[in-house]
């Protein structure tokens, strides 16, 4: 039987960056079937059948764990879908530990606890996703809402100055976001500071969300 060999390098930071390697031995045939399960469940996704994508899929995965493509369809199964997200984060953990520094698939379990309301426990994965991102040659599309995403879990847990630094961040990247705006607004409120929280709604109302002027009216009726 053919194999491939399969090299992950996994970055160990010291006081400098040294490298180890993880060698994975995978039958051509193992990832030919694994593709073709993955195929198949992207059909069926695009199809709106989720339960039967989630299935192919993860047998993709346990055919071989080592195919990225089928963690990124898993995660867009959740997305449809979120009663999937339970039985899916077990497999995002083990695409971890393969995937070494893979920001991507940090904040791809974080979303996922974000889902289901565990906001504390997806604040250590966007951390994670932030961080391995710093060491990545290409900063993901994705990167602007590793910190939207861990901002509206510090919201949640009432960490509201450490979500207004992450939105100030997210606003850098996407300053025409009015959603974000008045997300950033209410943290202000909570903190007592209203003239930032209205120059935020004032800023969101202007970008044609009208959520913006209802969060105006309020404070200017207090």
């Amino acid at each position: 039987m053919k194999y491939i060999c399969i090299t992950f390098l996994l970055a160990l930071q010291l006081q400098a960056w040294s490298q180890k390697e993880k060698v994975y031995n995978i039958s051509i045939e193992a990832r030919n079937a694994a593709i073709e399960l993955v195929n198949k469940a992207t059909i069926k996704i695009n199809k709106g059948l989720v339960k039967e994508s989630f299935s192919l899929i993860t047998e993709a995965i346990k055919t071989d764990s080592t195919l990225h493509n089928s963690y990124d369809l898993l995660y867009r199964a959740c997305l449809t879908d979120a009663n999937y997200s339970n039985p899916a984060i077990q497999n995002f953990y083990i695409a971890e530990r393969i995937f070494d520094l893979d920001d991507e698939i940090c904040f791809c379990l974080a979303e996922l606890y974000r889902l289901r309301n565990e906001h504390k426990k997806a604040i250590p994965e966007y951390t994670k996703a932030i961080e391995y991102s710093k060491s990545s040659t290409e900063k993901s599309k994705l990167w602007a809402q590793y910190f939207s995403g861990r901002a509206f879990c510090y919201t949640k847990t009432n960490n509201f100055k450490a979500a207004i630094l992450d939105y100030d961040t997210y606003l850098k990247e996407k300053p025409m976001d009015a959603v974000i705006l008045i997300n950033r607004g209410v943290c202000y409120q909570k903190l007592g500071n209203m003239p930032m929280a209205i120059v935020d709604w004032k800023r969101s109302e202007q970008l044609g969300n009208p959520t913006g002027k209802v969060y105006l009216d309020r404070a200017t009726k207090k």
